[in-house]
């Protein structure tokens, strides 16, 4: 029904923006970090509900498609899916499905080791059109700094900056760092 909106950025709320366009305000959930007064441009899922109608917004078509397939699998709603996009680049979500990872899957918030195995079995197969990285598992990383009480939009700010060839302490080191700035 909506399938993008391009506006400015007037306010945060709670995993997302209200982004205001031809006078009209729209709280969308989103991974994407925005600050206010921002010129944005979001490709939008809205999801209704017997007692809501929530709007997603994605920086891409492809993290929307993603989003899509990933609340298709039963016990994943959208904000377990918005979580998962938080979290991890596309790239690296792609990678991860892929390889079978489902250790890295259950690190996120609501998702136990079931729900994991299932996105796993469920989109290994449905996400020949995306792209994975190349780079190695950054599980231990973001479990090490969600242990540390950091939020998922700040973890996926710096994982997908830092080298994952060096040592899991230096890796740790190197994000205390940036998240530090």
């Amino acid at each position: 029904m909506i399938a993008r909106i391009t506006g400015t950025v007037v306010d945060l709320i709670e995993k997302g923006v209200v982004v205001e366009t031809s006078c009209i305000g729209y709280a969308i959930y989103s991974p994407v970090n925005l600050t206010i007064g921002e010129m944005v441009t979001l490709h939008t899922h809205l999801v209704i509900r017997d007692d809501a109608h929530e709007l997603y917004g994605f920086e891409t078509p492809q993290e929307k498609a993603l989003f899509i397939k990933l609340i298709s699998v039963s016990g994943v709603g959208p904000k377990t899916g918005l979580h998962i996009l938080t979290l991890y680049p596309i790239s690296e979500l792609v990678r991860i499905i892929k390889s079978g990872d489902s250790k890295s899957v259950s690190l996120v918030p609501g998702i136990g080791k079931k729900t994991a195995e299932k996105v796993i079995i469920d989109l290994k197969d449905k996400l020949k059109d995306f792209e994975g990285s190349e780079k190695g598992p950054a599980g231990d990383l973001v479990e090490a700094l969600l242990s540390l009480g950091y939020k998922e939009y700040q973890i996926r700010s710096v994982v997908s900056s830092i080298d994952s060839e060096l040592p899991l302490q230096k890796q740790i080191t190197t994000a205390l760092q940036l998240l530090g700035k």
